[in-house]
């Protein structure tokens, strides 16, 4: 027995309003919307019109709003009404789809509920698409009727659609179509269903790799090639997790709960489906989740509701003591989705860089803050066949926003990297204090120039060639045997050895142990010869060696620095090293004989990153002393031995 239809079409309007009062644009959506209006104003798939790059990760997604977008001539009104149209289907299905009407109240209960869900409904990114395509999953593992081959098939075509939307949400449906496979045993069917199920993605892939030159969004090398070590990564995304249940405890205890009883139950794919939860957020975990709150768990908590309205276990009472329990989780949180209307601000930062980003934009991106002209048709200039010189806007952050209000005559030169394709090949600039998604890169002297004349003008000799390769990708003729050598070669890795990725690192700033080893009295004037003069931060490479216990380092008496030791781009210890009080303070440069942090000590380090903090106008470095480094242990360990009053001075 399932919920009448009656009810069903009641609480589904409910939900409609729930998605009014919160309706919101994200500025990741507008990055995609960017491309929508380039396509359509005959630009080609871009984001920047000169440069042929894949910022987005959701194909199927952006045909189906620029589809839309045809009809109803208004870039936000279709990526609202795509956005409306779809959550609305993909909440029916999920209440009527449920096996009684206790669990469809349970069902449409914790969708109205949880943060995750309802604040991606509709901010104009794939993940409403992504619900309704494992909701499509679930309902075809069912259906009885179809020819195993056409119903494996099917499946691995749902696969496709996944791949296309949100490629990681693979991950979700993997054991489902891998346990089908199984139950067809026939090899010949299930390479064939396969082939043909996933036909689309090869496509796109292929596609991909003729337009664009790689196969994947420039976005997936922006992030994995950021530099970032993996510990640090690991740590974030269990943040991630814990922030959702800070903010939102009831998304992942609908998951916990769905998965204990898909494994209580005998049910293969409630098995099946609780291994693919497992599998996405393990990956979220590794990848150090996102800076969008409760973003990567919209899809598995949408599996776990589904398991929840169809698993076969537990009676009456099991169901109402879940209502009862769920709905006060539910209530638990400080802001209440279904609660929120035009009042609701969020935006602070957490330190980890998380942010709920339905509230950091909802008073400026809103529906119901909305003024007349809020979300009015942006001025787009149709292609006219004409070359019309770039203005560069240099942005890390809010990249959709100015990509789709300045036009196509605006470069955005993106230094996170999302929509650049040089910079997306280079390492993150070091920062302990790193936001997820949002990795800042060196600009090389001469690249703005280039983007700006059309030119390759790239001061590093060894990166110009590099971003010739990059030019002939992105830029150069479709088919010319040149092009496609570079393809080859830049998907191989054959040009990485052109990129000095420490140098890029520590955003030019980088100096040898050897270089800074000639000792600098006190009050060495800062502008003396031989004195290292930087903006933020100076890195000192030395070699990589465990077992330092000293050394002396020579800054302005009246600087406030932060010493960072550094092992294969992971941080292993840190120091502060304070300014000389005022009132004993003397200009110019003074030492400090120092002990090495124990980790450092014990696991060895490769670079000793000197980052100014407060104080003085000028940051300077006379020297820098390390333990095992002969030509100047003596001069180290005679201060050693004074610091510690075993010698005069």
């Amino acid at each position: 027995m399932k919920l009448p239809r009656g009810l069903a079409v009641l609480v589904t309007l409910v939900f409609l309003a729930v998605l009014i009062r919160t309706a919101w644009m994200s500025d990741d959506a507008l990055i995609t919307l960017r491309t929508v209006l380039n396509v359509t104003h005959g630009y080609g798939l871009t984001f920047n019109v000169a440069e042929r790059v894949q910022s987005f990760t959701h194909p199927l997604w952006l045909f189906v709003v620029t589809a839309v977008y045809l009809v109803v001539r208004n870039i936000y009104i279709a990526v609202f009404a795509v956005s409306f149209g779809v959550s609305l289907l993909v909440f029916w299905i999920a209440v009527r789809n449920a096996a009684s009407p206790l669990r469809a109240w349970i069902v449409a209960g914790v969708l109205l509920f949880s943060h995750a869900f309802i604040d991606f409904s509709t901010s104009g990114l794939e993940n409403p698409l992504s619900c309704l395509l494992l909701a499509g999953l679930v309902a075809l593992f069912f259906n009885e009727t179809l020819d195993r081959r056409r119903w494996l098939a099917g499946l691995w075509l749902i696969v496709s659609g996944l791949y296309l939307t949100r490629p990681d949400d693979v991950l979700l449906a993997l054991p489902v179509v891998l346990i089908a496979s199984v139950r067809v045993r026939r090899v010949g069917q299930i390479v064939g269903a396969a082939a043909a199920g996933l036909l689309p993605a090869l496509a796109w892939t292929i596609f991909a790799l003729i337009y664009y030159g790689f196969p994947f969004p420039n976005t997936a090398y922006a992030k994995l090639g950021a530099g970032i070590s993996r510990g640090e990564l690991l740590t974030q995304g269990f943040l991630y997790l814990v922030d959702s249940i800070d903010r939102d405890p009831l998304t992942l205890m609908v998951v916990a709960f769905g998965a204990a009883l898909a494994i209580a139950s005998r049910s293969t794919l409630m098995r099946a489906l609780v291994a693919g939860i497992a599998l996405h957020l393990l990956y979220v975990v590794v990848i150090g989740g996102d800076f969008m709150a409760g973003r990567f768990l919209t899809a598995p908590f949408f599996v776990a509701v589904l398991i929840l309205g169809r698993v076969p276990a537990g009676g009456r009472d099991l169901w109402i003591g879940t209502a009862v329990l769920l709905g006060l989780v539910g209530l638990a949180p400080a802001v209440i989705p279904a609660k929120t209307d035009s009042r609701f601000d969020s935006p602070q930062i957490k330190r980890s860089g998380i942010t709920d980003e339905r509230g950091y934009y909802f008073q400026r991106a809103s529906l119901v803050t909305a003024g007349r002209w809020t979300f009015n048709e942006p001025e787009f200039r149709p292609f006219d066949g004409a070359v019309h010189r770039p203005i560069i806007m240099d942005l890390c952050g809010l990249l959709g926003d100015a990509g789709v209000n300045y036009g196509p005559d605006a470069h955005v030169l993106d230094s996170c990297a999302l929509a650049d394709p040089l910079l997306s090949r280079l390492p993150a600039i070091w920062n302990r204090e790193w936001r997820m998604g949002h990795f800042r890169r060196m600009v090389p002297n001469g690249y703005r120039e280039s983007l700006i004349g059309g030119s390759n003008v790239i001061e590093d000799p060894a990166l110009h060639q590099f971003y010739d390769q990059i030019r002939l990708i992105t830029r150069g003729p479709f088919f010319s045997e040149a092009r496609w050598r570079a393809i080859v070669g830049m998907n191989t890795g054959a040009f990485d050895h052109l990129i000095d990725r420490r140098f890029h690192r520590y955003n030019g700033a980088v100096t040898t142990l050897d270089d800074v080893a000639a000792v600098k009295a006190d009050e060495t004037p800062l502008d003396a010869p031989g004195v290292r003069q930087f903006a933020a931060a100076l890195a000192v490479t030395c070699d990589d060696r465990g077992g330092r216990r000293y050394f002396d380092i020579s800054l302005n008496s009246d600087g406030f620095y932060h010493l960072s030791f550094i092992k294969q781009n992971r941080l292993v210890s840190e120091l502060e090293v304070v300014p000389i009080p005022e009132y004993r303070r003397k200009p110019g440069l003074v030492r400090r004989t120092l002990d090495v942090p124990q980790r450092a000590r014990a696991q060895g380090f490769d670079t000793v990153l000197v980052e100014w903090v407060s104080g003085g106008t000028t940051h300077a470095l006379g020297h820098l002393l390390l333990e095992g480094n002969s030509p100047t242990d003596a001069e180290l360990l005679h201060r050693v031995a004074v610091r510690d009053g075993f010698a005069v001075q």
